[in-house]
């Protein structure tokens, strides 16, 4: 579920099974400019089953998911609650819910909650009136962890890094530079945008690094404007960023940052009828490629006209993706 939610360029935080937490804010300009847009993305990556809920904290997202209120739901089947009523939405709730999110879940939390019930303590509401001094006189840190759950004082989501890298690097020849590093970085485009681990889904940023020849290594990460698949614009901004190499270089490395939602999801721009003929040759392509491998399908790339060395004349590239 969670690599299913990363596939639509979301940044997760996941502590423990069954449970996913992740910011809309960053979403909302890839999937149409709006909540709504990014909880359709939502549940058609994750499918009808697991329930999703909308809030400005995780108790009160994992609570509205888990109590699901039918004056509360929203689009695409998620309890959402404004800002303005998040005070209100967990004040109502109990403090049974309390186990749920403490951090540990152990028996203490569940000793705690029963011991506020029975103080008269029913509601987040309840607890959050309590002084910290009292809290922690009467149960220590969890108790104080309790109460910043009920003022809903929480840290800043810590999301996981994607465990699946997409990369690129190639070895350059001695004195590389110019426009030979430009045939390097069209080579090191093509090669991503044709592994098959992008499965057709856009890029959110890229970083390029080198080693270099006197020793050591140089990086730099570009931001995209929005969400690409089209090698051209790969090549346009990250091509000045190698008026920035420090020195000569024996590799280059082209590495994603962050997945976006698949290319086909993305506004083109028909002109004259080319538009359709395109996207018939891109499924052809990745009809090929799919079934023979990502090398079946190659362009000649020169990259050294003027060498005297034959083999550094051009170089075998993926076709791009079209």
């Amino acid at each position: 579920m969670v690599q299913r939610l990363e596939t639509i360029g979301a940044a997760v935080e996941t502590e423990r099974p069954g449970e996913a937490f992740f910011a809309l804010d960053g979403l909302r300009g890839i999937h149409g400019g709006d909540s709504p847009g990014v909880l359709g993305a939502v549940r058609k990556a994750v499918g009808r089953g697991p329930r999703v809920g909308v809030a400005p904290t995780r108790l009160a997202a994992f609570a509205a998911a888990w109590k699901s209120p039918a004056h509360l739901r929203g689009p695409a089947g998620a309890t959402v609650v404004p800002p303005n009523s998040l005070r209100s939405f967990a004040g109502s709730l109990r403090t049974s819910v309390l186990p749920l999110r403490l951090d540990p879940p152990h028996s203490e939390a569940a000793d705690l909650a029963l011991a506020l019930e029975r103080l008269g303590v029913e509601t987040l509401r309840d607890l959050s009136g309590i002084s910290a001094d009292q809290m922690a006189d009467r149960f220590g840190a969890l108790g104080l962890e309790a109460l910043r759950l009920a003022r809903g004082e929480e840290e800043p989501l810590c999301p996981r890094s994607p465990h699946e890298e997409l990369a690129e690097q190639v070895e350059l020849p001695e004195g590389t530079a110019g426009r030979q590093l430009d045939r390097a970085l069209a080579l090191l485009v093509d090669r991503l945008l044709s592994a098959p681990q992008r499965r057709g889904r856009t890029l959110l940023g890229l970083r390029l690094g080198a080693r270099l020849v006197a020793g050591g290594s140089w990086s730099v990460e570009q931001g995209l404007g929005r969400p690409s698949a089209s090698a051209r614009v790969l090549r346009s901004v990250l091509a000045p960023r190698l008026e920035s190499l420090p020195g000569p270089a024996t590799a280059l490395r082209l590495r994603a940052v962050g997945l976006g939602p698949p290319a086909t999801d993305q506004l083109e721009l028909s002109v004259g009828g080319a538009e359709p003929r395109r996207q018939r040759l891109g499924a052809a392509v990745r009809e090929v490629r799919s079934a023979q491998g990502t090398e079946s399908l190659l362009k000649v790339l020169p990259v050294d006209p003027d060498s005297r060395v034959p083999e550094r004349w051009a170089a075998l590239t993926p076709f791009p993706a079209l």
